[in-house]
Parts: C-alpha cells; structure tokens; sequence
C-alpha cells in the first residue's frame, strides 16, 4: 500500500487506465495527423532531421558514456567523490538498459507485436487496431509498442539525476516530449507507445538511482559511501 502512496506510481497507474481502456485517445491524437489519406505531415524537414537525429545519438553515446564510466570508476575509486564515481556508470547503465535492453529488445521485438499506426486499417493500412498491452501479433519485430526513438529522448530525464534538478528533468521530459509527437505526427506511433516508453526509462532510472545510490530529482537519498 506504501506504493500507491507515491506519486509517481499514482500516475503510472492512471495512465495505464486511461490508456488501455480509453483506447480511442490513440486512435484519436494518431487521426489528427492523419490528412489526406497519409500522415504527410512527419515527412517535413523539422520532424525528420528529429527522427535522424535521434536514432543516430545512440551510436556517440553509448561509447562515450562507456569510455566515461570507466575513467570516473578509475579516478574516484579511493572514494572520495562517491556521485563523481557512479554518476557516469549510472547514465551509461540508463541508456543501455531503459532504451536499449527494455524498450528496443524486450518490447519492441519480443512483447505484443502491436501494429504500427500507418499500418492499421483506420489509417489505410491492412491490420486491425489493439489498444497498448493488448496482445496483436501483427508484428514481429521492431513493432509500434513502445517507441524507440520517444524513449530516446526521454533519456534525457536522467539529467535530472545528473544534475540533481528537477528543472533538468523536465527539461529531459521536454525533450522526450518533442520527439515522441515526432513519431506520432509520423505514424509511427501511438500515444501509449510514447506515454510508455517514458515510463520504461522512468522506471529504469529510478531502479539504478536507488541501487547506485543517487538521488533522483524527487527524493533526498544520500549518496553512498
């Protein structure tokens, strides 16, 4: 019961609710893009240097946090600056298990198998509409649930931990934000793979913080010695 208490399980539960069971909002925010017979619209500069430049980020971030990690880990191992020591191995951690393991391995390639919107019959494709978690096999992988590239900027959440600010957070809320309307101005994606992928990284972030002992944005956990 303690953990409905928090408000960030209050809010994860909320939009599992109205998410799963108010499907019609994914149908709904995916068909206001949906002009003409094509979602046109997400094949404009802005969202796709977005799109590009989202899915290439990975590919620099992940060797420089590595390479980062393994020099702070080095440097500060008498202990002295413990947040210094970890705070690196926690953002490369965060990367590769929130957007990469979770979100692109477990949900994306191995989960519902949840048709992409361009794909569905209500936007001229050629499978039917399941509302998020709600088992499809219209895919097999690389599927619409939940959103690589949306989750890819919601990594950026951790600056929260990073910076120990919860504008930073919002800032990297923002971020996710941006980049998750991308996807789905493109068809890419629904709303719920978005909201989703969000709490994926969430989720993660909050799991490492609280074993690396780094304070999220929300709490005053002491950094451990």
């Amino acid at each position: 019961m303690e953990l409905l208490k928090r408000w960030d399980m209050r809010l994860f539960m909320l939009s599992m609710l109205v998410l799963t069971f108010g499907y019609q909002l994914d149908l709904i925010s995916s068909g206001w893009f949906y002009i003409d017979g094509s979602f046109s619209l997400g094949k404009t500069p802005p969202f796709v240097i977005i799109y590009e430049i989202f899915g290439f980020l990975p590919y620099v971030l992940v060797p420089g946090l590595l390479i980062a990690a393994l020099w702070t880990l080095w440097n500060f191992r008498d202990g002295r600056n413990p947040f210094k020591r970890k705070i690196f191995l926690f953002l490369f951690l965060s990367l590769l298990i929130g957007p990469g393991l979770l979100v692109n391995t477990v949900f994306k390639n191995n989960s519902i198998g949840r048709a992409r919107p361009s794909q569905v019959v209500e936007f001229g494709g050629e499978n039917q509409f399941t509302p998020a978690w709600v088992y499809s096999g219209a895919c097999a992988t690389n599927c619409s649930f939940v959103s690589g590239h949306a989750s890819m900027g919601f990594y950026f959440i951790a600056l929260g931990w990073l910076m120990r600010s919860r504008r930073w957070f919002w800032i990297g809320l923002g971020i996710g934000s941006l980049v998750g309307v991308t996807r789905i101005v493109q068809g890419g994606h629904f709303l719920s793979d978005t909201v989703f992928a969000f709490w994926s990284v969430y989720w993660v972030n909050l799991a490492l913080g609280r074993w690396l002992g780094i304070s999220s944005p929300f709490d005053a956990l002491p950094i451990k010695e």
